[in-house]
């Protein structure tokens, strides 16, 4: 008798952990769902003019973490004008900016919300496009063709 209480309870304590073990691998799954989404947007993305204050506005994805830069014609090769960091909120509809710009004319602080495509991002009316998108590559090569002169 005493050997069937024992097989009963070894195989109870084993239900009990493959549940958790299944439990684990689910949350597991859905939080590395977030992150590809954030990896999808991963890349580089530009837009023409920044509120006046910049000939050239770069944005930086890189997982959850957002970087906006500004340049004039001095070229995106060196030091940026103004640089702005942030991140990503959960669902990714907003990014909420966590170092300002020095430039107190267009410094990025507090969240601003964003609309997502495959070759752009959407902030506040400006539409940021990707660097090897078909529009990206006109964008840079205008910027350095209009910064020549």
């Amino acid at each position: 008798m005493r050997f069937t209480s024992t097989a009963r309870t070894t195989r109870a304590k084993m239900t009990v952990s493959i549940a958790a073990l299944a439990a684990g691998s689910l949350i597991l799954t859905a939080c590395s769902g977030s992150s590809d989404s954030a990896s999808k947007l991963d890349g580089t993305y530009y837009v023409k003019d920044v509120n006046g204050t910049s000939k050239l506005g770069q944005l930086v994805v890189n997982g959850n973490g957002v970087s906006h830069h500004e340049y004039n014609c001095d070229g995106v090769y060196k030091e940026p004008d103004v640089t702005s960091t942030g991140e990503f909120n959960k669902d990714q509809s907003q990014i909420i900016w966590t170092v300002a710009g020095d430039d107190t004319r267009n410094r990025r602080t507090g969240s601003e919300s964003i609309s997502t495509s495959n070759t752009s991002i959407s902030i506040g009316g400006s539409v940021y496009v990707r660097d090897n998108s078909d529009a990206g590559k006109a964008l840079l090569d205008g910027f350095k063709t209009k910064c020549k002169k």
